[in-house]
């Protein structure tokens, strides 16, 4: 059996699209013992690894994920992929295949207008299940960067098996993700709680802050990383106790490009 589905419910649209994959309700971060002036005291910094070649570091990982995310362009609904329209096909088909034989389906997909897409980079999700067996396993995606894919299953039980290949986001939509959530450090607020005395202040905190006040600045010392915090009048940096966060609401996906998140099934 046989399914390619896009499907997007509406809660996974508030969680992924509009909050830029952040969590709705206020998170404590206490338990972690992050954000304070030492975080990792036990691991000194490496004098032979300077503040600029770590952030060369960085700066190289996150060029290498932006490659694997490349840009793809929008215009309409129309030309993003269609599950309606794509086909997949069985390869080598037989009556009866063996314990652990390997399934290989050859999928090729189309946008709304029918016509081959000729670039990959669509988010999809291959599963194999036994109901009987309540068993379930994922298949493998292969991406040609040309539109077609080839999705392997080991066959790793007896009996009647159910594939199914879903299609989460298009490419185009993939795009569009990765750009909106990499655009602007205010998606997520941060409130940092200091201990003053028998009661508590909050202060605004933040990976980056735009404030001309006095900050308090938490640096861990393993990762060169910092977080700050602004600093409240005649409070120490040192009695921040913990930091809680809330989604800002804010969204960064333009106005066309929310309508490739908006909730359909299509079935082949």
């Amino acid at each position: 059996i046989f399914h390619l589905t896009k499907y997007l419910s509406q809660e996974l649209l508030l969680r992924s699209i509009i909050q830029n994959f952040y969590a709705l309700s206020p998170i404590t971060l206490s338990q972690w013992n992050v954000f304070r002036k030492s975080t990792h005291p036990e691991a000194p910094l490496d004098p032979a690894v300077s503040p600029t070649e770590t952030e060369l570091r960085i700066k190289g990982i996150m060029e290498k994920l932006g490659q694997l995310v490349p840009p793809r362009p929008f215009t309409h609904v129309n030309t993003t992929t269609s599950a309606a329209h794509s086909r997949a096909t069985l390869l080598n088909p037989q009556d009866t295949h063996c314990k652990g034989d390997q399934l290989d389906i050859l999928l090729q997909v189309r946008d709304h207008l029918g016509r081959r897409k000729e670039y990959g980079g669509d988010f999809l999700q291959a599963r194999m299940s036994s109901p009987a067996l309540q068993a379930g396993a994922s298949g493998k995606v292969t991406d040609f960067n040309n539109g077609t894919y080839l999705v392997s299953f080991t066959l790793f039980w007896e009996g009647q098996v159910s594939l199914s290949l879903l299609l989460i986001h298009p490419s185009e939509g993939v795009s569009a993700l990765w750009r909106a959530r990499n655009q602007g450090c205010d998606k997520v607020i941060f409130t940092g709680h200091f201990a003053n005395g028998t009661s508590r202040v909050l202060s605004k905190c933040g990976l980056i802050l735009s404030s001309s006040a006095e900050l308090c600045k938490y640096l861990d010392d393993r990762d060169q990383e910092a977080f700050y915090c602004v600093r409240p009048s005649h409070v120490p940096c040192e009695a921040l106790t913990h930091v809680t966060t809330k989604n800002g609401n804010i969204s960064y996906l333009r106005k066309a490009e929310r309508s490739l998140f908006h909730r359909f099934n299509n079935f082949l």
